[in-house]
């Protein structure tokens, strides 16, 4: 399976946090220039990852980008939320 399969080419890391890092799962917030936000969760024991993202993502060639021009209205934003 290729695992390369996100292009982020284009935009720059402005912030990252940590929201969870627990025996169990590990969450991330990255914030990047464009207004972008992805939310990273990783569940430690079966290693599953999950990607929400502020934008809707779409698939150009093999790869996989957000994007900019359409609101992902099912977003959550971990910070906010709290």
């Amino acid at each position: 399976m290729d695992l390369n399969l996100i292009d982020l080419g284009g935009f720059t890391e402005k912030d990252q946090q940590v929201i969870e890092n627990t025996g169990e799962k590990y969450v991330s917030r990255t914030q990047f220039d464009h207004q972008l936000i992805i939310v990273v969760e990783v569940q430690k024991k079966d290693q599953q990852v999950k990607l929400q993202s502020n934008f809707e993502w779409e698939q150009v060639g093999d790869k996989w980008r957000p994007n900019v021009s359409k609101t992902n209205d099912n977003f959550v934003d971990p910070v906010v939320q709290k």
